[in-house]
């Protein structure tokens, strides 16, 4: 499975990549919004993880985009504790599948991504223990 990531902190970018690549993915790290639409031009992606921490109106109109023009890519965001659970309501609402918090471990984060692969897309799910 190949997975882009946009992530606008590097050293969360590197640890995301270093998770997923450990354990057999493919994965391209993009730091900006401009970067990940570039690249879905470029390369056959599977899943899309963006970084949902603090979403602004370019990290909404992503989502937006890749919910109308690529629905076939499952997208997962990756949020805080910080993260403000409406941001969260409305990421999901906006075509999000599952969120998962930062840093993606490889535990329980790993558990969500291999449902993609294994059992396909599930229709919406909430992947940690945070409630809303």
């Amino acid at each position: 499975m190949q997975i882009a990531i946009l992530e606008s902190d590097l050293t969360a970018l590197d640890c995301a990549l270093e998770t997923l690549s450990s354990v057999g993915y493919v994965c391209f790290g993009v730091v900006n919004d401009k970067s990940l639409h570039e690249l879905l031009e470029q390369v056959s992606i599977d899943l899309v993880i963006l970084d949902w921490a603090a979403p602004d109106i370019a990290r909404y109109d992503t989502l937006r985009y890749l919910s109308k023009h690529r629905s076939s890519i499952p997208i997962i965001l990756c949020v805080t504790p910080l993260t403000p659970e409406n941001a969260i309501v409305s990421g999901l609402e906006s075509g999000a599948k599952i969120y998962l918090e930062k840093p993606l471990s490889a535990g329980q984060s790993l558990a969500h991504i291999h449902a993609f692969e294994y059992r396909g897309n599930p229709h919406s799910a909430f992947a940690t223990s945070r409630t809303i």
